[in-house]
């Protein structure tokens, strides 16, 4: 389990959670949830794949995040 969490796409360089990347991104957006009242927590833009991601998830483009 933990090698999976290091891989996952909040660790990898391809990923950005930053709010003020997100705002860039989305600009004119002012709330992000969902109808399970879920909140943003750590999700974030996949640089590589353009799409918007759980922090948990995890693909075959990962490059570890220098430290």
């Amino acid at each position: 389990m933990a090698n999976a969490q290091r891989t996952c796409c909040l660790h990898c360089v391809h990923f950005r959670n930053s709010p003020a990347y997100l705002e860039s991104v989305f600009k004119g957006l002012t709330a992000l949830g969902s109808g399970h009242a879920s909140v943003r927590h750590d999700d974030g833009i996949c640089l590589l794949t353009d799409r918007y991601l759980s922090a948990d998830s995890w693909c075959a483009g990962f490059s570890q995040r220098g430290v």
